[in-house]
């Protein structure tokens, strides 16, 4: 009992560390979400040249995207007429960091490696755009493996910005997070404090492991925070930490999926090799010039202490993390309403009553953005009527007077996503 205690205590304290810093992101994404608009993003991003590569990582760097929502929004945006290095540029700085993510980056782990977060995903973003424009300038984007659709924030009314910020994003955020508190917990409470920190191969190993770790799996770059101070309590190299919060959320099987169907196999492995060796620098560099070797110590000295407002924030997190799940349990039980997607003309749907329904399995789906992705792109195709777009079943309700799976499947996998099938 005394270890749960001890346990729940520190699990505790991340969360009231963390909450104020995601609270205040929260609000930030609120207002690009508000204002971004998907036109001006393009228009910037359109030609083969430095300046598009740039603004494709200075606009992904504040993009409130995490690793799988960044994938529709990142095809949607070369199909509209992003420049090959561009989209590599926006794809490889946007899961890296966020408004939200450097917020908490700074409240756990200091100014300092926050600052050099942002650094790293702007430079990195411009450097494997560059290499792929330089490599991969002859291929062709195949017109099949393009959506139509985009979810790009745009601009849009107040209601849907604030929904966004405080209901979309804690909802797609919450598991990631929530798992990532726990383990947090677990390793701080019960972790020896010189764990991780004889590894044969010093920082080097340490570094190789985290970037062994990093690469095939879906990552957050908000909710792996916790777990990665965590483990430099624990002794790992604060360099490795940083390969951990940037290898992670910018490659995971999703992504390198998805891009190998849209960009092609060659700037699939130039992105991968680039974001590697550019983590690889940016953690050398950190390592044997800005690390101190005290950050862990001092971020977990005080945790225990925290005064009531942080206390508050971290209750507030809390809520607005569990409140869409909790709210989409009780929607769920009443009955679905027809939805065919913002702007749906329904006098262009033939009639329900000529209609079958069919449920479709679909892979891949981690977030809102993929639900509101492949709502879209089921809905575009003719004769289809979507019921319902459900990530944590993986599947699809449709109905549909002439059901064409070839083109459903062409459609799914155009967006990303593994079309498994119908019933």
């Amino acid at each position: 009992m005394e270890i749960i205690i001890k346990v729940a205590a520190h699990t505790w304290a991340m969360i009231a560390e963390m909450g104020i810093y995601l609270i205040l992101g929260l609000a930030i994404s609120v207002v690009l979400h508000r204002f971004l608009k998907q036109a001006w993003v393009e228009k910037l991003m359109g030609k083969r040249n430095l300046s598009s590569v740039i603004w494709g990582s200075l606009v992904g760097v504040p993009m409130p995207l995490c690793s799988c929502g960044v994938i529709p929004v990142t095809m949607s945006l070369h199909s509209k007429g992003a420049s090959r290095g561009a989209t590599v540029s926006f794809l490889t700085s946007t899961p890296q960091t966020g408004v939200d993510s450097f917020l908490a980056t700074y409240a756990m782990l200091g100014p300092i490696f926050a600052v050099y977060k942002i650094v790293v995903a702007f430079i990195s973003g411009i450097l494997v755009g560059l290499t792929t424009d330089l490599f991969d300038r002859d291929r062709q984007t195949p017109a099949t493996a393009l959506p139509a659709q985009s979810t790009v924030p745009s601009s849009n009314n107040l209601k849907d910005s604030l929904r966004y910020g405080f209901y979309t994003m804690p909802g797609d955020l919450a598991s990631a997070l929530i798992i990532g508190f726990i383990l947090a917990g677990i390793i701080s409470a019960l972790a020896p404090a010189d764990l991780l920190s004889n590894m044969p191969g010093g920082a080097l190993s340490a570094i190789l492991l985290a970037t062994l770790i990093s690469v095939p799996f879906y990552i957050c770059s908000t909710g792996s925070i916790p777990l990665a101070l965590a483990l430099v309590h624990s002794g790992l190299p604060i360099s490795a930490a940083l390969v951990l919060l940037i290898a992670g959320p910018a490659t995971n099987i999703a992504t390198i999926t998805a891009m190998r169907k849209v960009l092609g196999g060659r700037s699939t492995v130039i992105y991968v090799v680039g974001v590697i060796l550019t983590t690889w620098i940016a953690a050398a560099v950190y390592h044997f010039f800005l690390d101190t070797g005290t950050l862990g110590t001092h971020a977990m000295s005080h945790e225990m202490n925290l005064p009531l407002w942080q206390h508050i924030g971290g209750a507030v997190l809390l809520l607005l993390l569990v409140f869409p799940h909790i709210h989409q349990k009780l929607v769920s039980k009443a009955p679905v309403e027809s939805c065919c997607g913002d702007g749906c003309d329904s006098s262009s749907k033939p009639s329900e009553n000529a209609m079958q329904t069919h449920t479709l399995s679909i892979k891949g789906m981690n977030c809102s953005h993929c639900e509101g992705s492949v709502r879209d792109g089921l809905s575009s195709l003719p004769g289809i009527v979507v019921r319902s777009v459900d990530k944590n079943s993986a599947t699809a309700t449709i109905q549909s007077d002439s059901f064409d799976e070839t083109a459903i499947r062409e459609k799914i996998s155009s967006l990303g996503f593994d079309y498994q099938g119908a019933k």
